[in-house]
């Protein structure tokens, strides 16, 4: 009964630091979006700079959390029966976190280097990372559900699994766009090519995660 107990406790832990990491990403990307609705309005580089150092910053505190979860989890896992997935959904946001910094650090050198973006293009960027709020969001709501209502998550993991599928129709559709509007502008195409392979990575790395969610959610119901 206390061993239970105890791996129950611990659990709960894990579980409250994977949503406070949820935090901190979307804190990341909220100030993504700043940034890029900052470019818009063609603000100047020391402003743009601003946001980038916040978004340096929020990365840093998310990297220190990574360390002392993966820390905690390593120590709990003879308690914890699925510390594996907590481990592996840690690991995870922080490779989030690092795409997210990417797009943040092309978006500052695009400015600096007086690139001219399309407000299409930049609209585009900030519907994707719109919706993938919505992706950080449904975990945070299933991590917070996922040990009381496990077959309940299935519903934010399949809204994360619509959400992705629905960016990756917009990267699709919106990098060959790109390439036809910037073949005679070879900076700027490279430099939006890897913004938009970064989001649709974040999107798919989010996916990876509500797997992981749906496998414990699955696991959960069946004991």
């Amino acid at each position: 009964m206390m061993e239970e107990r105890r791996e129950s406790l611990v659990e709960m832990t894990a579980a409250e630091y994977i949503v406070n990491m949820c935090r901190i990403v979307r804190d990341e990307v909220n100030e993504l979006a700043t940034m890029l609705k900052a470019y818009q309005e063609g603000k100047l580089t020391g402003e743009l700079g601003k946001i980038y150092e916040r978004v340096r910053n929020i990365k840093n505190k998310g990297e220190e959390l990574v360390v002392l979860v993966m820390e905690y989890l390593v120590k709990s896992s003879e308690v914890v029966f699925y510390s594996s997935s907590y481990i592996n959904m840690i690991r995870t946001l922080d490779r989030v976190l690092q795409q997210i910094d990417g797009v943040a650090y092309r978006v500052f050198l695009a400015h600096e280097n007086k690139l001219l973006l399309d407000k299409d293009v930049l609209d585009t960027f900030i519907k994707v990372i719109e919706l993938e709020k919505k992706q950080i969001q449904e975990l945070e709501n299933a991590i917070m559900r996922i040990r009381l209502s496990p077959k309940a998550v299935l519903e934010n993991v399949n809204n994360i699994f619509e959400v992705e599928e629905e960016i990756d129709t917009i990267y699709r559709k919106s990098l060959f766009e790109i390439y036809a509007r910037y073949s005679g502008y070879i900076t700027a195409l490279l430099i939006l090519k890897d913004i938009f392979e970064h989001l649709e990575e974040t999107s798919d790395f989010l996916k990876n995660i509500g797997e992981e969610i749906r496998y414990l959610a699955m696991a959960r119901s069946t004991t």
